[in-house]
């Protein structure tokens, strides 16, 4: 078993992974999974925007990038314009330096685009964005329409604060819900509708504080009431008071922790370990997954196979990605090989970095409609076939080769990263390791917002047009925050109460909800079967094997 040469932990190296390595003419890896998704998820900003200007134009926008960056920023327009060309940047391979130090140089010279945002409207504010309308700060916002405030929100309508999110309409502070209808303050649900504060409930409609239920109606905190009974209790709630909300939420807490559960999150799924897994199959060690089979080690990935260590690769309807390996934020491609920010019709790449509809490029920055071009410059056919071999063969001698973009390429700083999401670290662990750290100016909070710091009211009743004119301050950590009209008209239309912390720490606090992406070896609490399992040992929930599970519960 190899040791990984970052953090010394031993890995395995199955079978299925050699195979892909060999097909994909990749050394196998030196660094262990964890390590390898955090060096590649140091490389996406997810949350932080910036107002800048663009610096083709100079005019004024917002990006990921903060000013000072050593390459210039355009804005969306300018970026897939005629009026430059990536080529311009090209250099000559040079074969007495690392290839790695050579991207560097495309790194800090060639321009970027200010944020991913694709076939949208109306989405100023959203990035990691795709074909979606009318969407405010939702990130990694897929086909949807009128949603606000959300993370991996994809083809939905009306949904706010929500996370990891599918195909559902008027929903608030829902995670990892599917097909949901008018549901709140609910998580892990498929197909629920007309309900609040719902956990691990399936096919569940008019029901309020329930877990573990499966095609109930009319329950609340998991006891049955006739129609009117339960239309007269529901009728006596006010949902639009925080103080129902914050009792309501201990009640269901009570609750949770008794029910049976599956040891994963998912459905439709053969021969599978990891979590929140649908439609898959011959999946290792994989997270919110659709559609994929043949894939390993990687997360949030629509319709892919045979590929390894991929991250955050969103969907194009009826489009599938095929033999890629350590990449972050692609699209359905083919063959694509330490790639980041490729998304549609890209086939052949390596080394790429927001390239679009290129094919056979290797160590590129910023191309588009592209082929057989090397660090951004351009070659004929033959001569490209040529020396992409060489290359290969001196980043083996190296020892770059397979391996994604050094972590000190990455233009953020680590908490402006979705790493410290998932890998959080003190800005003293983060300087120590010799990474950058995004430090926050002072005072520039203030300057960001205009008028008087009041009270969050605690009644939606008792709120009105004039608090879309005023500042709030987060309970949690201290930052400013407004409410916008079209907001306010959401929480009144659904009887909720206006949110009480920032946006930001509402989402780390949904985040905390999750399971770890992490397995542990435990066995069926019914037939001891052994399984993978999110669900650590000291959980309080009943795990079965999805065996168990569906003979138990259906």
């Amino acid at each position: 078993m190899p040791t990984c040469t970052y953090c010394s932990a031993a890995f395995p190296l199955l079978p299925k992974e050699q195979e892909l390595y060999r097909v994909l003419d990749v050394p196998e890896p030196v660094e262990c999974p964890a390590c390898r998704r955090q060096r590649r998820l140091m490389f996406r900003n997810f949350f932080h925007l910036y107002h800048r200007t663009c610096d083709l134009t100079g005019k004024k926008m917002l990006s990921v990038y903060d000013t000072g960056t050593p390459f210039p920023v355009y804005g969306l327009q300018e970026w897939w314009s005629d009026k430059w060309d990536g080529l311009s940047f090209g250099i000559d391979m040079d074969f007495s330096r690392p290839f790695f130090e050579q991207m560097a140089v495309l790194h800090r010279t060639v321009p970027r685009i200010a944020f991913m945002n694709v076939n949208c409207e109306n989405c100023d504010y959203c990035n990691m964005s795709n074909g979606s309308r009318n969407c405010y700060l939702v990130f990694g916002n897929v086909g949807n329409e009128d949603c606000m405030y959300g993370h991996i929100v994809w083809q939905s309508q009306n949904c706010y604060d929500c996370l990891y999110t599918y195909r559902s309409e008027y929903c608030y502070e829902c995670i990892d819900c599917v097909q949901c209808h008018t549901l709140s303050f609910s998580r892990d649900c498929d197909n629920c509708s007309a309900s609040m504060f719902l956990v691990h409930c399936v096919g569940c409609h008019d029901c309020f504080g329930c877990v573990g239920l499966k095609n109930k109606e009319c329950h609340i905190f998991n006891e049955p009431h006739s129609k009117e009974e339960y239309r007269q209790k529901i009728a006596e709630l006010n949902t639009g008071n925080i103080r129902t909300v914050e009792l309501a939420r201990k009640r269901v807490q009570s609750l949770i922790g008794k029910e049976i559960v599956k040891h994963y999150h998912g459905f439709n799924c053969e021969k599978v370990t990891g979590d929140y897994l649908y439609n898959c199959r011959n999946i290792y060690d994989g997270y919110d997954l659709k559609n994929c089979e043949d894939t390993l080690y990687s997360a949030t990935l629509d319709s892919f196979s045979d590929s390894l260590d991929c991250n955050f690769c969103g969907i194009n309807a009826g489009a599938r990605a095929e033999l890629c390996y350590n990449c972050l934020t692609i699209g359905p491609n083919y063959r694509l090989i330490a790639c980041h920010a490729c998304q549609n019709d890209n086939a052949n790449l390596s080394y790429c970095d927001t390239c679009h509809g290129c094919k056979d490029c290797f160590g590129c920055v910023s191309l588009k409609q592209k082929r057989y071009c090397i660090l951004n410059k351009q070659y004929t056919k033959e001569k490209y076939e040529q020396i992409v071999p060489r290359i290969i063969e001196h980043m083996r001698k190296t020892k770059e080769w397979g391996q994604f973009f050094p972590r000190e390429l990455s233009p953020f700083g680590y908490n402006e990263t979705i790493a410290q999401e998932y890998f959080p670290l003190t800005r003293e662990q983060v300087l120590k390791k010799g990474w950058r750290w995004k430090e926050e100016e002072e005072g520039s909070e203030e300057q960001n917002y205009l008028g008087p710091i009041v009270p969050v009211p605690d009644d939606i009743r008792d709120t009105d047009e004039g608090i879309c004119d005023k500042i709030l301050r987060c309970e949690s950590s201290g930052k400013l925050y407004k409410i916008i009209p079209k907001e306010l008209t959401f929480y009144r239309t659904m009887k909720l109460p206006l949110p009480r912390k920032c946006f930001m720490q509402r989402q780390r606090e949904r985040f905390a909800l999750r399971n770890p992406r992490h397995l542990w070896k435990r066995t069926c609490m019914k037939c001891k079967k052994p399984i993978e399992t999110t669900y650590a040992p000291e959980r309080p929930e009943t795990v079965y094997c999805e065996n168990c599970y569906l003979q138990e519960v259906y």
